[in-house]
């Protein structure tokens, strides 16, 4: 990939996926600020890259907004915006409690909300690229994922909606539905051996999927040569949501 002059903000760029991603992105002449709410996290990664780092909670509204701001004032434009928010709840609805739900909303609907409200103010002159990040958990019924397949397909409704608003601006905003990846958030699932077999098996490609597979996808959709894409959910799950292979746990 060719270097790209391009201002992005990535929201939760600490973590497997956004570690990658914010390294890819600044390999290929990004203009960063890694944002989230471990600051010794978040300070590290950008030294490492040589990029502005910033502390803050996507979910809080004058949080998110101010970190979008910063990004405006020290270089001098948005152009790219990527909320990778997410949270994984494994329960029935009927166990749910009332908090584990509204922690559910805030980190994955709520915190979208707010960057498609502050990313869009930020663009309304000069277009640009929001990603968010939904799940395969909002295009197949899987069990126990009630609270996190209904956020999600929120997620899913949101960037229609505000792909339509303001496409006529320049502003495309798409979404990366993912199946499981190995991260520290997905550990339960894939640090045992007999776990592991279990999701790989749900999985047509035969394999869970990795950091790059999501973050890839991600680039892609930030890079300006692809601008004639908007409102799309690209699917990275190795075939979970759409296809039935043979199912071979050993």
């Amino acid at each position: 990939m060719s270097n790209v002059t391009a201002n992005v903000v990535v929201f939760v760029a600490a973590g497997a996926v956004g570690e990658f991603l914010s390294r890819r992105l600044g390999a290929s002449g990004y203009r960063l600020v890694v944002a989230g709410r471990d600051s010794k996290q978040i300070s590290a990664l950008g030294r490492e890259l040589d990029a502005l780092s910033f502390t803050t909670d996507v979910a809080d509204s004058g949080q998110s907004g101010t970190a979008i701001e910063y990004a405006e004032d020290r270089l001098g434009g948005v152009d790219g915006v990527v909320n990778r928010s997410g949270s994984m709840l494994l329960k029935p609805a009927h166990l749910t409690t009332d908090d584990e739900w509204e922690r559910v909303i805030r980190v994955n609907l709520t915190a979208a909300f707010w960057t498609v409200r502050n990313a869009t103010r930020a663009m309304q002159k000069r277009g640009g690229s929001i990603v968010l990040v939904s799940s395969a958990a909002a295009r197949v019924g899987l069990v126990n994922h009630e609270a996190i397949a209904a956020a999600k397909a929120g997620v899913e409704g949101l960037m229609l909606s505000v792909a339509s608003t303001h496409a006529s601006r320049g502003i495309r905003v798409n979404a990366v539905a993912p199946g499981l990846v190995k991260s520290a958030m997905t550990r339960r699932l894939t640090a045992s051996e007999d776990s592991l077999k279990v999701s790989t098996a749900m999985h047509p490609l035969g394999r869970v999927g990795e950091p790059a597979d999501v973050a890839s996808t991600i680039v892609w959709l930030l890079e300006p040569s692809n601008d004639w894409v908007t409102g799309q959910v690209i699917v990275v799950d190795g075939g979970l949501s759409r296809l039935r292979g043979r199912v071979r746990v050993a």
